[in-house]
């Protein structure tokens, strides 16, 4: 059944392109370190040297090599993306879940929850958490960034999913004596699979762009590299003003490829599996 539904998905050149692009750059951080063995943290008196054959990528200020410090932090924000998807996913499955099968006051209260979430500002409320912890993790930050994604997906599928409660084979469940949590978890969460994977995605991509954008800001992980901390690195040192491209280009390159190659991913599985948007 699974082969069956993601098969068209391999007919797209869009999807294709996307997920080859995202594989290349998750391949690079899980097996880049292993084979490339240069510590990224090994400080040298080759100072901002420009790529060579001893530093394909060159080197920073303190002669660390460019290339390993890519290769680690691109695992790195991948890391912190999953993760921070994980926490948004499951919160958000959760209060959207119970509030479908719950229904009046607990709905009531969880959609509170959820709008005052909402809109509230996620980014500053994640800054100013991250301005008070002098020690912040790679967990740290995903957590922080998982905690404040996930309203928009628990409403989504809070109304996907009260319409599936209205189907024939939800009432015969109940008749049969199913427990909320076993209805939950055999009907309706399978209903809602396709969508529950491209938010996933797409909570991957918020969480790398987080990351980075925390960690420009100076509030990023305070341990390990990110290419969020490379990027940041490469502007206290004036690495843009003074042209040293190997520096920031390839970070920045990394991120932009990353989450562009989730957003063809999250789009075209909408084509694919939404009526209204496949191509006659």
């Amino acid at each position: 059944m699974l082969l069956t539904m993601i098969k068209p998905l391999f007919k797209n050149k869009k999807f294709i392109i996307g997920i080859t692009i995202f594989l290349f750059f998750l391949l690079s951080g899980l097996l880049g370190p292993y084979f490339y063995k240069v510590d990224p943290t090994q400080m040298s008196w080759d100072f901002e040297q420009s790529p060579s054959a001893n530093h394909p990528l060159g080197t920073d200020t303190y002669g660390r090599d460019i290339l390993a410090q890519l290769l680690h932090g691109i695992r790195s924000s991948l890391y912190v993306g999953f993760l921070a998807a994980i926490i948004s996913l499951v919160i958000g499955s959760i209060i959207g879940s119970l509030a479908a099968v719950k229904r009046g006051i607990i709905d009531d209260i969880l959609m509170a929850i959820t709008n005052i979430v909402l809109t509230t500002p996620s980014i500053l409320i994640a800054i100013l958490i991250a301005s008070y912890l002098r020690v912040r993790s790679l967990e740290v930050v995903a957590v922080i960034l998982g905690l404040f994604q996930w309203p928009w997906y628990a409403r989504a599928i809070r109304a996907q999913l009260m319409s599936v409660m209205s189907r024939e084979y939800v009432y015969l469940s109940r008749m049969a004596g199913y427990s909320d949590l076993r209805l939950v978890v055999e009907d309706l969460l399978p209903t809602i699979a396709t969508y529950a994977f491209m938010s996933f995605v797409l909570f991957i991509n918020g969480g790398i762009m987080g990351e980075a954008g925390l960690s420009l800001i100076g509030l990023g992980p305070t341990q390990g590299i990110s290419l969020g901390l490379m990027l940041q690195w490469s502007v206290l040192m004036d690495g843009i003003r003074r042209g040293l491209w190997w520096w920031f280009v390839p970070p920045g390159i990394a991120i932009v490829a990353v989450t562009a190659s989730l957003m063809v991913i999250s789009t075209t599985m909408d084509e694919v599996f939404n009526p209204r948007l496949r191509e006659e």
